[in-house]
Parts: C-alpha cells; structure tokens; sequence
C-alpha cells in the first residue's frame, strides 16, 4: 500500500512497509515515537516539492473545492505509471472518489489511515529529509495565511452577510427616518397646523416643508411638482385661514435643512432597498416570492446557519403545498 501525504510543501508519496500495524490504531502511535521505529513502518518513496508559494497555494484551494490540481494530476499519473496496482492510502474520502473516477485507482479512507496520517505527521520532519524544517514552518505560515484570504474570500457565508447587513441598516434608517418625520412634522406643525391632515404622505409633506417654506408664500407658489392639483388647492386654501404662529427667516432655514436631510436619507434608502432586492433575488428566489424581500432578508437574519435547511424547506413548499400546511 502507498499512503499520499500531503504537506505545506510538496506531496510526499509512503510505502507502507507493515500494513499489519493497521490492525491495532491504538498502538500505532507509539510505533512513531521515533525515527527508527517510524521508519520501519513507512518508508518514503518520492518527494513532489511545489517550486513556488503560488504552487501550494493553488493545490491547497483545489483541495478544498474538491479537485485535483497540476501538481497532484502530475503525482497520481506517476503513481498510475509505476504502481498502478497498489493500493493508495488518502487523508479525504472525497479526495479518494475523485481519484478513483479519473485515475481508476483504488483509493481507501479509514479510521486507521486517519491515525497513521497523524502519525506520519509527528515524524514529517525526520521522514522528509528534501525540506529543512525552518523551509517547512515557514511555507506552513504562508500557506495558512494565504488559505484562510482564500476561505474568507469565498466563504458561503458572504453573500448572506451582505444580506443581513443591508436589512439591518435598511431598519435603522427606517427608524432614523420616522424620528426626523415626526420632528419636522411637529415643528413645522407650529407654523402650518393645517399641512399635517392635507398631506398625509410623510415623504410629499416633508417636500411640500421645503418648497413652501412660509405659509404665507403658498399664493404664488407652484406645487405642482409636489402635490396633485386637488392637494395643491387645498393646501392653498388651508394657508389662507391657517391658525399657526408666525417663525423667523433662521427658523425655516433650519427645518428646511431638516427636510434635506430627510428627502436624502429617502433617496439612499430606496438605493438600499434596490441593492437588497437584487441581492435576495440571486440567493434565495424562492424565498424572496414566497414572503417578499423585506421579510425574507430578515428571516435569513435570524436563521443564522441554519437558514439553508430553511430556504430548502421553502423551496419544496413550491411543489408539496400540502406537506407545509402539515408541517
């Protein structure tokens, strides 16, 4: 049997010289305590150094997608090449069926080869004798550092934690944005009581604040870009006979900044809005028709983890109805 080891610098290629060690894994370890008794259980074959960082860096994210790359193709095919009828021990099962289906090799994975890779691993530095152990720790460092960028880079998680970012702020503006309505709607209500029961819509009224400014200018001012001609009209007539107290120049200068702060707080929330919108209807479709954007985003929120099992369950609702009302 060979046993495929793999480390921060090449892959290294064992023969497994006392298969009958297998038997028993809880003395296993102790058969590598030293050099010379590891070295009669495995003895090494062939050493695949990578020539450059970028090389095991590219063979470790092969890895992890489950794929084979350049260096290991050129190993395994050596292998198929000199011993094609030897049994090749491997660290991953799935590793091992991907081996299996393109190579035809006959891979195996156990609780055993898991020890003995564990052990070889105590003795990595003496049974490899191609890589001095300074070169070996400090390919380990890189590597670990280059692999952990990679596994945040395309983490699964990404894209939900956008999601639940976005929604998240999407509630804080909203609460933000509900504060600033009711202050301009109470201080400018001092001025023209009579705005608030006219214009019910937070974000026409806030418009109508800063265009109007003094009542009393709503005779010749055009709101026609604001409010409908019924509205318009009404809020005329109501400036007219309105009972608010008069204000100075600096007081509708400040609740007019007021209102620009709102109306661009409005303008980024409906951006905000639109980026999340896109962003459920690529991740989770299903889920978005099912209970709408808003909904869905915050259910991704508090799901966490499990929010996968979820969408999954969602999704089989579209085709088994009546299963999901018994649930």
């Amino acid at each position: 049997m060979l046993v495929l080891y793999e480390t921060s610098t090449g892959y290294a290629v064992f023969k497994l010289l006392d298969e009958k060690k297998l038997v028993q894994i809880e003395n296993l370890y102790d058969e590598f305590q030293t050099f010379d008794k590891a070295s009669s259980i495995v003895q090494l074959q062939k050493f695949y150094k990578f020539s450059t960082t970028e090389d095991a860096m590219s063979a470790a994210t092969a890895a992890v997608e489950g794929k084979i790359g350049k260096k290991l193709k050129k190993v395994l095919k050596k292998i198929v090449a000199e011993d094609a009828n030897e049994q090749l021990a491997v660290a991953d099962s799935l590793l091992g069926k991907v081996i299996k289906d393109k190579f035809n090799l006959t891979c195996v994975h156990n609780t055993a080869i898991s020890e003995l890779m564990r052990c070889i691993r105590t003795q990595t530095n003496n049974l490899i004798t191609e890589v001095s152990e300074r070169e070996n720790t400090a390919m380990s460092l890189g590597l670990a550092h280059g692999l952990s960028r990679y596994k945040l880079k395309f983490s699964g998680d990404k894209i939900d934690t956008m999601i639940i970012q976005a929604v998240s702020l999407l509630d804080d503006l909203d609460k933000e944005l509900n504060n600033y309505i009711m202050r301009c709607r109470e201080w400018y209500g001092w001025h023209f009581p009579e705005l608030g029961s006219v214009v019910q819509d937070h974000a026409a009224y806030v418009k109508t604040v800063k265009k109007l400014g003094m009542r009393t200018a709503s005779i010749t001012m055009d709101l026609s870009d604001v409010l409908p001609a019924d509205l318009e009209q009404r809020v005329k007539d109501a400036a007219q006979i309105s009972m608010g107290t008069e204000i100075s120049d600096e007081d509708i200068r400040h609740i007019t900044g007021l209102c620009d702060q709102i109306i661009e707080m409005q303008d980024y929330r409906s951006q905000l809005f639109e980026y999340l919108r896109n962003r459920m209807a690529a991740i989770a479709p299903n889920l978005t028709v099912l209970l709408g954007e808003l909904v869905g985003a915050r259910l991704i929120s508090h799901a966490g983890e499990f929010h996968l099992k979820l969408l999954n369950m969602l999704s089989n609702c579209l085709t088994t109805p009546i299963f999901c009302l018994d649930f």
